[in-house]
């Protein structure tokens, strides 16, 4: 479980530091400002992607034989 949550958490961390990053891209880009909503559009994109495709690793058998000595 506390891997469950690491993994969320550097998600989390990785996306939020991309969206900004290209938010200040696209505001210090001079460029016009329909230019700019479109880099800090597709900005998200990847962030997104990240966070719904990045999934944990399937479980092992050992880790699955364990768990069930646990519950036992």
């Amino acid at each position: 479980m506390l891997q469950h949550m690491e993994l969320q958490t550097i998600k989390r961390t990785i996306a939020v530091g991309w969206v900004a990053l290209m938010v200040i891209v696209a505001l210090t880009a001079r460029v016009s400002w329909p230019l700019q909503f479109v880099i800090a559009a597709l900005g998200v994109l990847p962030a997104l992607a990240l966070l719904l495709l990045w999934n944990e690793p399937a479980q092992t058998m050992t880790q699955a034989i364990n768990e069930a000595r646990r519950n036992r």
